[in-house]
Order: structure tokens, then C-alpha cells, then sequence
């Protein structure tokens, strides 16, 4: 039994998305800090969604990192550690939009002194 027929190749669903690490104070990019973003994708679980993981990317020098994903999905972008917590959300409860090539996805963290 076929559940779905999709015509698209997983390859030509990739996008190449740069993810950056705003201060929320300072509305600047974390440079320096090597911020860890973990990445989920939704999925359907038996009663409730569920949010598979993708990856861990950390940031560069510069505060982002650029990911290659699969713009067909939709997205959780989370920052969670010692240097602060935050996070983005590209699903239908949050937004309407995909996500599409090239686009940049800021995260605002908080520190753990300012909350």
C-alpha cells in the first residue's frame, strides 16, 4: 500500500539556512561563544507530534552556522547550556512560512545572569 507518493528527490527538497545567536539584550551576534544549536524536525507520533533530532551544529566565531536541511519539513532551532537558552520555531503553530534557501534564522538567547 503506497501512503504518499512525493515527486520530489530528498535532494531536490536541501536548503542551505544560516542560523545566527542573537544576545537578546544587546540584539547583536554572540561572537566568541561557540553557542551549540540543536536542530528538530517534526514529526507524528501515536497522539501527539513528536520532534525528531536532526543534529547538533555549533557556531563559529562569527555566532552562526550554516545548515543544509530539508525545506519540504518544518523546524525547531533550540540553544540550551551553560552559556544561555533560546529558540526558533519554523512549524505551522508558529508561522506559515518554510523556510527557504539562503534564508537566515536568528535565535535570541538569554544569558542565565539575565533572566
Amino acid at each position: 500500500m503506497i501512503l504518499s507518493c512525493n515527486k520530489n528527490t530528498n535532494l531536490e527538497n536541501k536548503i542551505t539556512i544560516k542560523v545566527n545567536s542573537i544576545d537578546s539584550d544587546s540584539k547583536q551576534l554572540r561572537v566568541n561563544t561557540f553557542d551549540v544549536i540543536e536542530v528538530r524536525a517534526e514529526g507524528f507520533g501515536y497522539l501527539m507530534k513528536t520532534y525528531e533530532k536532526v543534529g547538533e551544529y555549533t557556531t563559529d566565531s562569527s555566532g552562526s552556522v550554516k545548515i543544509e536541511i530539508d525545506g519540504s519539513k518544518q523546524y525547531r532551532f533550540m540553544i540550551s547550556g551553560p552559556n544561555g537558552y533560546g529558540s526558533a520555531n519554523f512549524t505551522e503553530a508558529f508561522t506559515k512560512e518554510k523556510l527557504k534557501d539562503g534564508q537566515e534564522v536568528n535565535i535570541e538567547v538569554i544569558t542565565h545572569e539575565n533572566r
